[in-house]
């Protein structure tokens, strides 16, 4: 497999059998990090493929120093109480929108074609996700704060985002300890 030339340079100031702690493994990779995104990921091995019969962990953690969420949230005003509906108005990443105006918003052709198929009040999309909550307003509170879902794979590992490069050494070394934390937790027994 052919790598790209600031692949290969990068590789080359790891030396071989180095094993960086937490504070070494982010001052390099904020020095080394020059993609667009400035994305910082973290990589879990849980060595769980070898069993036969694994059920994926599953769950969902919000960083101490989040990645603040771009874009908008729109949320089916269809059916709606109220008193939920006034409180969405208020938050202006929210855009409240009924079903046919939905399916017809430019970002969604693709993704939704018959607006009789989707339940009224339970539906939300927050960043290019459909979500079906009763739960709404805590829903949206969670995605504001940078919570992210994170979950096993087919090899048994796991992939998320810890912050970007912008975020100082401590925030960073802070995101990943709740991280890690959080994958401890969701050890199973035995």
């Amino acid at each position: 497999m052919k790598h790209s030339h600031r692949y290969q340079e990068i590789k080359e100031k790891i030396p071989n059998n180095k094993f960086y702690n937490v504070p070494e493994a982010i001052n390099f990779l904020q020095s080394n990090n020059f993609e667009k995104l400035k994305n910082i990921k973290a990589c879990f091995s849980l060595n769980r493929s070898k069993r036969k019969t694994t059920t994926p962990l599953k769950s969902k953690v919000i960083l101490p120093h989040p990645i603040p969420p771009k874009g908008k949230i729109a949320v089916v005003k269809d059916d709606l109480p109220a008193g939920i509906t006034n409180d969405l108005s208020k938050i202006k990443e929210v855009e409240l929108l009924s079903i046919e105006e939905l399916v017809v918003h430019p970002q969604n052709e693709k993704k939704f074609r018959a607006p009789e198929k989707l339940p009224p009040k339970l539906f939300g999309l927050i960043a290019r996700k459909v979500l079906l909550t009763e739960n709404i307003l805590e829903t949206i509170d969670n995605f504001q704060r940078g919570e992210q879902e994170i979950r096993t794979d087919r090899g048994g590992n796991i992939h998320a985002v810890i912050g970007s490069s912008d975020l100082n050494h401590q925030q960073l070394e802070e995101n990943y300890k709740a991280l890690y934390k959080k994958i401890t937790e969701l050890k199973p027994v035995g």
